[in-house]
């Protein structure tokens, strides 16, 4: 076994068990108080992690992709490299939106939309057309009770030739 900084190889056998006997007390003291030491600086002051240029408490603190840091304190998240406020704000593909509507908020893309009002339709807002039944084709909405949609196009179906 090598300890840092003791080559313990350049010794014969016997001068081995001579140093062994004599420092391997004294390591074993020195090991144990460094670990004392670290257990105390972990746990009096929690991990000390780097986020760009800051040092930074991890049981405090959140890192955003190394550039800001947000309080850990349940009112803060990280969107992309920002830290922001959700209860105010949305995290819409990596940037921050006023929340649009607190209550039904949600994302299209890198925009805020309002999910009773409105709905997400490839990338697009779009207003709701028919309520609850509105439904997206393509980029547009439409509703599935009077109309159809084939390959991404709103079309009226065709009158049957039948009559009853």
């Amino acid at each position: 076994m090598a300890w840092p900084g003791l080559d313990v190889n350049l010794y014969f056998f016997e001068e081995r068990t001579i140093l062994y006997d004599k420092f391997l007390p004294m390591l074993a003291i020195t090991f144990s108080c460094w670990l004392l030491i670290l257990a105390c600086i972990v746990s009096s002051s929690g991990a000390q992690f780097t986020c760009g240029q800051f040092v930074y408490d991890a049981r405090r603190f959140i890192c955003c992709k190394n550039t800001d840091l947000c309080k850990r304190d349940g009112t803060r998240d990280c969107c992309g490299r920002f830290c922001y406020n959700p209860t105010i704000g949305m995290c819409c593909k990596g940037k921050i939106r006023d929340r649009c509507d607190s209550k039904d908020a949600s994302c299209c893309g890198d925009r805020c939309y309002s999910k009773k009002k409105q709905m997400c339709c490839n990338g697009k807002v779009v207003a709701r057309c028919a309520g609850s039944e509105s439904t997206c084709c393509g980029t547009g909405c439409y509703n599935p009770r009077w109309k159809q949609c084939k390959n991404g196009k709103i079309i009226f179906p065709q009158k049957s030739t039948y009559y009853y």
